[in-house]
């Protein structure tokens, strides 16, 4: 199977802080991976460097088979228009409407029209079972699951081959996060993307997970799937999701 990420000994250093340390991952296509972990333990810190929003550390970083470090800047831009990312509080823009908020990387680096950016976020709304009434709604006017949606839709309108979920179900009652769990494990199958979720939610993980990664203190413990680690796994937090999830 092609591995469309690949991290070697990545370390990361916040201030004096060690985050991260010794870091091997690798990440194939189609796969479904969940991070877990206690807080402050690395999880959000890992995928935000793969993405490269942290960008110091040290240790080589691989995405669909080139070293981050190595790519100018239009061949990262090309690279970083197959990724989508759901941020945890869903990280909308309140000065902008909706549509414009699913929409944004087209209205501001493209010269498609409004119009027609406007009708890709609505016919992307629509596909996560939003009404298109809510396309001029400010991020103000919805409920948590519904910005959570919308933020689902900025980050698919590029048809990306790789998702990232930072705690998509972090503040969501029960019923709103089963059906965002149940949405997010249809995604993955109707457009096979390669997902990477970090989440204390263990529902949302024992639905979604095809490999459990834990990382305790900046290193990756354990890896497995979820019946490898049910089998063989001591540590408390593997056996919390194992058994609750299973």
């Amino acid at each position: 199977m092609e591995k469309v990420i690949i991290v070697k000994n990545l370390c990361v250093k916040l201030g004096n802080k060690e985050i991260l340390k010794n870091i091997d991952l690798e990440i194939e296509k189609g796969e479904s991976v969940v991070i877990v972990g206690p807080s402050g333990c690395g999880k959000t810190v890992l995928i935000k460097t793969i993405l490269g929003i942290i960008k110091n550390y040290s240790g080589e970083i691989y995405i669909f088979g080139k070293n981050k470090e190595k790519l100018n800047e239009n061949e990262m831009r090309s690279i970083m228009e197959k990724i989508g990312m759901v941020f945890q509080n869903s990280a909308l823009f309140d000065s902008l409407s909706v549509w414009e908020n699913v929409g944004f990387y087209y209205l501001y680096h493209t010269e498609k029209s409004k119009s027609e950016i406007k009708n890709m976020a609505i016919e992307i709304l629509k596909s996560l079972g939003l009404d298109e009434s809510i396309a001029d709604m400010m991020p103000e006017q919805l409920s948590g699951g519904m910005k959570k949606r919308v933020s689902i839709a900025r980050a698919l309108i590029s048809k990306p081959t790789i998702i990232f979920y930072d705690e998509p179900t972090t503040g969501l009652d029960p019923i709103t996060s089963e059906n965002l769990t149940d949405l997010i494990k249809k995604i993955h199958q109707n457009y096979n993307t390669t997902d990477i979720t970090v989440t204390h939610d263990v529902k949302l993980a024992s639905k979604i997970g095809k490999r459990l990664i834990l990382i305790d203190k900046g290193s990756i413990v354990e890896s497995g799937t979820y019946e490898e680690l049910r089998q063989k796994s001591k540590h408390p937090i593997i056996k919390s999701y194992v058994e609750i999830g299973g």
